[in-house]
């Protein structure tokens, strides 16, 4: 029997899209009624936050609320003090507090925040597909071990045993994404830790599969749903037809603050779509399978890029040009109402396939699909039939 995975992205605010498309996909329904569809769920930063809400059994609505309400984001993202955020403007210098996120968290959980990962066995728990408890997954960076940290709500038969970390604690960790956003490393049991994008696992699909496959369950056996929070392709400059200047990609002149900030944002993205290619090739070759025809693996997530339209780069539908240009430029730490409102708007651009959706493999030339569908319902279609 097939074992599916479900994959969720980092992001910060851009994580409410994949509650936007939880919501499209089953429901606004109980959270504990999604994770029934699956045996493991893994999660990263933005996303660990989107999966803490189903294992609080909120709705994907309730699970929008916590990025939609201000109040929640502005607890989420606490400003650190007046002088250091100045500086923040430098991209050396961090925006918010690692400590003022804590106590951020910790309100948007409440009680539930406070449970262990460990405690989510038993008849009490969700079962999946398989009968079987759901194991859910958040992966985090060890801050002086300098390597990938699973906070495991299950043992596992290499050794590795259920965690018992307080859910809130495990987010925490997953979503403390450094440098140039957060101003220290969480702290637990002892520990510290960075966002798991600091791993490589921003998208942290490749971490659920392998968990899987060391606990004995055959690559040939599973099936993953890989849900980002948007990414931004522009026009290439060797493109034809070119773009408009405002719809190119643009060629940076090297500098110091400027690769520093280039490398401190590379670590919320998934270049060059990597995590979910990799999965891909693998469970489809273990099937057997021919590697560049779409199999085991769906991919939903926006992408903010120009649509090639009879020979013109344009807009996507349901987006202006202005709104495009301001997502371009949109940072993960959006807390603006407008900002919000925004990525909304690209959400719903996205569940309606006027903006485009990342596929498996996308042509670096022309944008388009290499493997893996490039709307939204296309990817909806196809997860249905896995």
């Amino acid at each position: 029997m097939a074992h599916r995975v479900l994959s969720l992205d980092g992001g910060g605010a851009w994580a409410m899209l994949q509650a936007m498309a939880l919501r499209d996909l089953f429901g606004d329904v109980p959270g504990h009624m999604i994770l029934s569809e699956f045996d493991l769920a893994v999660g990263n930063s933005g996303g660990s936050i989107v999966l803490g809400g189903l294992v609080e059994n909120k709705s994907p609505s309730e699970i929008i609320a916590l990025f939609d309400q201000q109040a929640n984001r502005e607890a989420i993202f606490a400003k650190t003090p007046f002088i250091e955020n100045l500086l923040s403007h430098i991209p050396i210098f961090p925006k918010y507090s690692t400590t003022g996120k804590l106590a951020g968290l910790s309100k948007v959980f409440g009680a539930v925040g406070a449970q262990p990962l460990s405690s989510l066995k038993g008849p009490a728990w969700v079962h999946g597909p398989n009968n079987q408890d759901v194991k859910i997954l958040i992966v985090a960076f060890d801050y002086d071990a300098i390597r990938a940290r699973f906070f495991r709500s299950y043992d596992t038969p290499h050794g590795a045993t259920a965690d018992n970390v307080p859910l809130v604690q495990a987010v925490h960790a997953s979503s403390d994404a450094p440098v140039e956003f957060f101003d220290a490393p969480t702290q637990w049991n002892g520990h510290r830790y960075w966002d798991g994008a600091m791993a490589g696992l921003n998208n942290p699909l490749m971490a659920g599969i392998v968990d899987l496959m060391s606990d004995g369950i055959a690559a040939s056996d599973i099936v993953g749903l890989s849900i980002g929070t948007g990414t931004v392709r522009l026009v290439p400059p060797q493109a034809v037809p070119k773009a408009p200047a405002a719809l190119s990609q643009p060629q940076e002149k090297p500098s110091t603050l400027g690769d520093l900030d280039k490398a401190a944002g590379s670590i919320t993205d998934d270049p060059p779509d990597m995590a979910t290619f990799m999965a891909h090739v693998i469970l489809a070759s273990a099937r057997g399978a021919n590697p560049t025809q779409v199999g085991p693996i769906v991919r939903m997530s926006p992408v903010v890029r120009p649509i090639l339209v009879n020979g013109n780069w344009v807009v996507p539908a349901h987006l202006d040009e202005s709104q495009f240009l301001s997502l371009v430029q949109l940072g993960m730490d959006a807390v603006e109402q407008t900002q919000v409102e925004l990525i909304a708007a690209l959400g719903s651009s996205w569940l309606a396939d006027g903006a485009r959706n990342q596929p498996i493999r996308m042509n670096s030339d022309d944008l388009s699909s290499s493997l893996g569908e490039d709307i939204y319902s296309a990817a909806k279609a196809r997860w249905k039939t896995l």
